[in-house]
């Protein structure tokens, strides 16, 4: 399995909310009992709804092509300086 490639944090995020949604959904349906109890179901509302809105809109708010134009103009800096002759304070 050398060619498997991990998740970066976005895919992790992703991952970890749809397997948070998911444990929610599962409970509600194997104890039938948490669908009439008040505080499961705010803090499923709470977590399907608003955790997870808010954190997934925060780790897709910032592009991914923004830190690799940053990385990018870096290079391209860093070999100008490199190919460029010293100055001298004369």
């Amino acid at each position: 399995m050398t060619g498997l490639k991990l998740p970066d944090a976005r895919g992790w995020i992703g991952i970890g909310v749809f397997l948070l949604t998911v444990m929610v959904f599962a409970m509600t349906a194997a104890v039938p009992a948490l669908r009439d109890n008040e505080y499961f179901k705010t803090l499923g509302t709470l977590v399907v709804g608003a955790f997870i809105k808010d954190v997934v809109s925060w780790a897709y708010a910032a592009t991914k092509g923004g830190g690799e134009l940053a990385e990018q103009n870096a290079t391209i800096v860093r070999k100008q300086a490199e190919s460029s002759p010293p100055i001298t304070g004369e």
